[in-house]
């Protein structure tokens, strides 16, 4: 945002094409007030009710695929078909949850006692740019099935896409139900301040995590923070190269590595040291900027990554492929791959936003635990090995939220999305994710 405007600028050319000025606190206070106003009378519908409007949102968002698709592409510089795939997701999200949660959230019995599960009132959700659409939904749909208005507060560079959202839920849903608060930082503490606003959703950096969260806590507002992770891949002697090579490569490139849940840090045995080394080479050399490899979404962004890439080499990394931001016009940063990257180096200690891969090597599976597990932001972990016998062993011993086996990290809609320590805490999806948004009352009957 610059200058209190929202500026969408494309990535593939670094144009801008659109602008929008930032609130002033008295249409923030409206909004608020409207929210609030939502809310209470949402909290009297039922499951079915809202079951109902959220399979209305989904065929709305099936049916806004391609104008939703184009605008995450201009504002993001993402491939389209995987705008489309975003949209579907959300569409399927949206689905998901009016299937299964009503089941989460009906009264749990006992034998003199139920656990009802009440809203909270008002959700402030800070989304971030990566996935415009997607992470609008991922709280909004819970949020709104369990009984809650929900504010969001949209990244100042994908305003359109965000807008468009909020034009598709204001056809569907109650006046006030769902509203895009079009303010500054400071409005957004203020509005996160409010005794309007009943809980916090923040998925962004460690930094914003950590400011948002204080001051939810300070308000007594339950929070679920989604700050990043700097996720370990590890390739174990007995791993199917080939195969964990191709998902190394997706997993730093699609979306331009620019995924909360994308594997970074490649953690390879010795003894497999080299086949990987020279099959993720050559998959990440299938990725050509402009064709097959977005932009990044900013300059900031593709400069911060060179930065670090820069830092690492000088610190003794070795670049095998790429490193330096690609000429032209546009964001684009190429396929990278740094190796003998070791802890201290800006490629191991932080998270890189881009299509970069960090390679270590280690002697066996118990210095890959130790190795991966030397992180302060543990969102997911991927292992890769054939030996099913010896996996849930070795995966237990790592620290990260989600654990995939022979498979690049993704979230599933049925199972928690959480990770630990710089990661943040709670969840935004499966039964804990919706459960989150209400709080347990005990009714005993006597």
């Amino acid at each position: 945002m610059q200058a209190n405007r929202f500026v969408s600028r494309d990535p593939r050319d670094g144009q801008v094409f659109a602008e929008r000025p930032s609130w002033q606190r008295h249409d923030t206070r409206q909004a608020l007030t409207a929210a609030s106003q939502a809310a209470a009378r949402w909290a009297s519908s039922t499951l079915a009710q809202r079951a109902a409007l959220l399979r209305a949102l989904g065929e709305a968002l099936l049916l806004a695929s391609p104008v939703l698709a184009n605008s995450i592409q201009r504002e993001m510089g993402k491939q389209y078909a995987e705008a489309e795939d975003e949209v579907l997701r959300a569409a399927k999200w949206c689905q998901f949850l009016a299937e299964q949660g009503p089941a989460w959230l009906a009264p749990e019995p006992g034998a003199r006692s139920q656990i009802w599960r009440r809203p909270l009132g008002v959700v402030l959700a800070v989304t971030p740019w990566n996935y415009p659409v997607w992470q609008i939904f991922r709280p909004l749909a819970a949020a709104v099935l369990a009984g809650n208005a929900v504010l969001i507060k949209p990244a100042p560079n994908v305003a359109q896409t965000s807008a468009l959202v909020e034009m598709i839920c204001r056809e569907l849903l109650p006046a006030g139900l769902m509203q895009c608060l079009w303010t500054d930082e400071v409005g957004t503490r203020e509005a996160l301040a409010d005794p309007a606003v009943s809980m916090l959703v923040c998925t962004g950096s460690e930094t914003t995590g950590r400011q948002l969260g204080a001051l939810a806590a300070h308000h007594l507002k339950p929070a679920v923070l989604e700050l990043g992770g700097n996720n370990a891949f590890i390739v174990l002697a007995d791993a199917d190269i080939a195969a964990a090579a191709e998902a190394a490569a997706q997993s730093r490139c699609l979306n331009a590595g620019q995924a909360c849940t994308a594997a970074k840090r490649f953690i390879v045995v010795e003894a497999v040291a080299d086949a990987f080394r020279h099959a993720l080479r050559a998959a990440l050399a299938h990725y050509q900027c402009g064709s097959t490899l977005a932009p990044l979404a900013r300059a900031d962004l593709r400069d911060k990554l060179a930065r670090q890439v820069n830092l690492s080499v000088e610190q003794g990394a070795r670049c095998l492929l790429g490193g330096q931001p690609a000429g032209g016009r546009g964001y684009y940063f190429p396929a990278t791959l740094l190796e003998q990257v070791v802890p201290g180096m800006p490629a191991f200690d932080e998270e890189l936003f881009g299509p970069v891969a960090c390679l270590s090597v280690v002697a066996d599976s118990a210095a890959a635990i130790a190795l991966a597990n030397a992180s302060r932001q543990q969102l997911a972990a991927s292992l890769w090995t054939r030996d099913t016998a010896q996996a849930a062993p070795l995966a237990a011993q790592l620290q990260a939220g989600m654990l995939c086996l022979n498979s690049r990290p993704t979230s599933r809609f049925s199972l928690p999305f959480a990770g630990s320590q710089a990661s943040g805490f709670g969840s935004t999806l499966g039964r804990d994710g919706l459960l989150a948004f209400t709080r347990p009352v005990a009714w005993l009957a006597g």
